[in-house]
């Protein structure tokens, strides 16, 4: 029962003495593909291990995989000021134009609950920064601007299950199928399937949609197009058995309505089938190209035009 009671009061202890220990955060975009994060870290004890949330207005919790994320983190991180994180967030399927907020915790060595400070006059809380990055050129330091502190701020980690839980957030095996492939070939598909293959080349993940719609409205078209055929040969032949021009006219309109018919529905279906083609080859075009922009960090080649004649742009940023 004192072992009990010696428990709780080590729980307490270290969710009080967790607050302060890290501070001042501040993050930006490296060459619009990485995000660097700062922060000072008071203080640390063995057992401590160092990682990051990051949280996007839109998506909600950003999951980071592991190998994708360095610097000062994890455990052994030692306490000073302008601790470092980089983040390749290109990589890890994600864009850097959604407003996100960054939160830097501590995941301790035994089990404790969620620790949460509420504001005081005297301590004023620092309030977490949440803007919108902007991918820069050159890597000129700014500053992020701060949102309003709220009442309450998280500065302890979540409750720790062992003494070696791993540097990060464990990513499900879902979410590692980096490889996937997402390029023009999907073409092929659409071709046949409109809509279908144009879900394949969605990054970071397929994503369905409304694009069945436009697989059932395609073929949908055929097949009312291949009945009106049907029905103005059938009107058609009507038309051709009739001896007298006066009786045998109103078979031929017939016939030349149902024609007009299969004609448009057709055409339309047609055209669709080929919007969906041309859009899901460019989009696989382009993951190709950021693919390749990946492989090289800080190079970026893309065609251009230049007086009229085409050229290569080759973009070097460090």
């Amino acid at each position: 029962m004192r072992f009990f009671y010696l428990l709780i009061f080590c729980c307490f202890y270290l969710s009080a003495t967790a607050q302060n220990r890290v501070s001042n955060i501040r993050f930006r975009s490296i060459d619009s593909a990485r995000l660097e994060i700062q922060y000072d870290l008071l203080n640390t004890r063995p057992g401590d291990s160092v990682y990051v949330q990051i949280r996007s207005r839109i998506r909600g919790l950003l999951r980071i995989r592991p190998e994708l994320i360095q610097g000062d983190i994890g455990m052994n991180v030692p306490a000073g000021s302008d601790r470092r994180v980089v983040w390749n967030a290109r990589a890890n399927g994600y864009t850097l134009n959604e407003e996100i907020k960054v939160s830097v915790l501590i995941r301790t060595h035994v089990p404790i609950a969620a620790a949460r400070r509420t504001s005081r006059p005297s301590q004023p809380t620092a309030p977490e920064p949440s803007v919108t990055p902007k991918p820069a050129a050159t890597p000129v330091p700014t500053e992020a601007v701060q949102t309003p502190p709220t009442p309450t701020t998280a500065i302890a980690a979540a409750p720790a299950t062992s003494p070696d839980l791993a540097d990060t957030e464990t990513v499900p095996a879902s979410t590692r199928s980096s490889n996937r492939y997402v390029g023009p070939a999907w073409a092929l598909l659409s071709a046949v399937a409109p809509g279908i293959g144009n879900i394949f080349v969605q990054t970071p993940r397929p994503r369905v949609g409304f694009r069945p719609i436009v697989f059932a409205t395609t073929y949908s078209l055929i097949l009312y197009g291949l009945k009106e055929k049907r029905d103005a040969d059938a009107a058609y032949a009507l038309y051709e058995q009739q001896r007298n021009s006066t009786v045998a006219e109103p078979y031929y309109q017939t016939a030349n309505t149902h024609y007009h018919r299969y004609y448009v529905a057709t055409r339309g279906a047609i055209a669709i089938a080929a919007a969906d083609v041309v859009l899901t080859f460019l989009r696989g075009l382009n993951n190709n190209r950021q693919k390749r922009s990946l492989r090289v960090e800080g190079v970026t080649l893309r065609p251009g035009l230049q007086a009229g004649q085409p050229t290569a742009q080759l973009r070097y940023t460090f």
